[in-house]
């Protein structure tokens, strides 16, 4: 009589703390960083470009092409670009009533 094995195979199992194969899965949505505080020079406030940006709801490029326009800012010793709020906010006032905005 020929001998038959009785050797199962291994079971597999399954981990879910394997790294899975194929397509990655999107990330979760992150909350992006929170702006820098603003400068305080006493009453007055320093925005960065980004805080520019943010306060008038468009890209760091457009502010860009705002300050070639006229809108001031201070350009500190490290080569840094400050917009005084107050100066942004007489800049828009002015823009409105040339109905430029």
């Amino acid at each position: 009589m020929p001998r038959t094995s009785t050797t199962t195979a291994p079971a597999l199992s399954y981990s879910t703390e394997a790294p899975r194969r194929g397509r990655k899965r999107k990330e979760e949505t992150v909350q992006p960083a929170s702006p820098p505080p603003l400068l305080d020079l006493g009453q007055e406030r320093a925005l960065t470009i980004e805080q520019t940006a943010q306060y008038l709801g468009v890209g760091r490029p457009k502010v860009y092409d705002y300050l070639r326009d006229g809108l001031p800012s201070v350009k500190l010793s490290d080569g840094v670009r400050r917009v005084m709020l107050s100066s942004l906010i007489a800049w828009l006032k002015e823009r409105e009533t040339r109905g430029v905005v």
